[in-house]
């Protein structure tokens, strides 16, 4: 075929109908034009922040980045503060989740609401070297209340024990003095540390150290007690079989914006409550 037939043969055939090439192009034109207006609107960037409880740090970040993951226009930062801060911030500011890991009492509400997104055993922790493996809480008591003031065996036998507390605020502190201590005073020679890391550093450092933090932050650098002849697992903590097991909660504004409650439900859907899993008990 020539140049020239080529090209009346792109136009119209010489009886007057369009050619196929001319409709492929148009109706691909028209296609695109379809798809356009049928696509969702792209999402506007949506902020908001979660504060409060150190213990729940750890996890609120892990949350957070599967789901940022999922919805790359979101952006949520996380401040690790302590329970009572958590509690404050989510009544006083806006797009702003609570986190609390203590209970929460009815009047502390006030315009918001708790939701329950993990269980935590609060574990006793020593240095590995200690040979004390397990602890009545009985005995627990008189420890942390410096009724009994030195190690009874093994290579600390003698030696002062040192009691290591967290600081007010704390919901940690909080249960456990609610749990383990039931009324009885924690010995105002405690040292107080501001963090689950602090403590765990300490007592990883200090032999005659004894301390207490959330099972999510324990490492093999120290050695969780065996409570009331009950070990802390994860499957004792769900069971409700170790005694001092507490909530870890989000408290969420009752004006919650959708994004806020799609974040609250997505940390109980059956991917959020695998992560939960990965260093806590789940919810029922």
């Amino acid at each position: 075929m020539s140049n020239r037939q080529s090209a009346i043969g792109n136009r119209k055939s010489s009886n007057g109908h369009r050619s196929p090439v001319g409709d492929l192009c148009l109706f691909g034109v028209l296609l695109l034009a379809l798809l356009a207006a049928c696509a969702p609107p792209p999402h506007k960037p949506v902020q908001m922040q979660l504060v409060g409880s150190d213990s729940m740090h750890a996890l609120a970040q892990s949350l957070v980045d599967a789901y940022t993951q999922q919805r790359p226009y979101v952006t949520i930062a996380i401040r690790a503060t302590n329970s009572e801060v958590g509690i404050r911030a989510a009544r006083e500011y806006t797009h702003t989740l609570g986190l609390v890991a203590r209970e929460i009492k009815p009047n502390e509400l006030d315009g918001t609401r708790a939701v329950v997104v993990a269980r935590d055993g609060v574990a006793i922790i020593v240095h590995p070297s200690n040979p004390i493996n397990a602890i009545m809480r009985s005995q627990l008591v008189q420890v942390f209340s410096g009724e009994i003031l030195v190690w009874p065996l093994g290579p600390m036998a003698g030696k002062p024990i040192v009691v290591v507390s967290r600081e007010d605020g704390s919901g940690t502190r909080h249960a456990f003095e609610a749990m383990a201590m039931q009324g009885t005073r924690v010995t105002r020679t405690a040292i107080v540390m501001p963090s689950e890391a602090a403590v765990m550093d300490f007592v990883a450092r200090n032999p005659t150290a004894i301390g207490y933090t959330s099972m999510g932050a324990v490492t093999d650098a120290v050695r969780a007690l065996t409570i009331d002849d009950v070990p802390l697992s994860r499957e004792t903590v769900e069971s409700q079989k170790y005694p001092f097991v507490r909530t870890l909660s989000f408290v969420v504004p009752q004006a919650a914006d959708e994004e806020m409650q799609a974040f609250v439900a997505f940390a109980l859907s059956a991917e959020g409550q695998r992560i939960v899993a990965q260093r806590f008990a789940r919810v029922p």
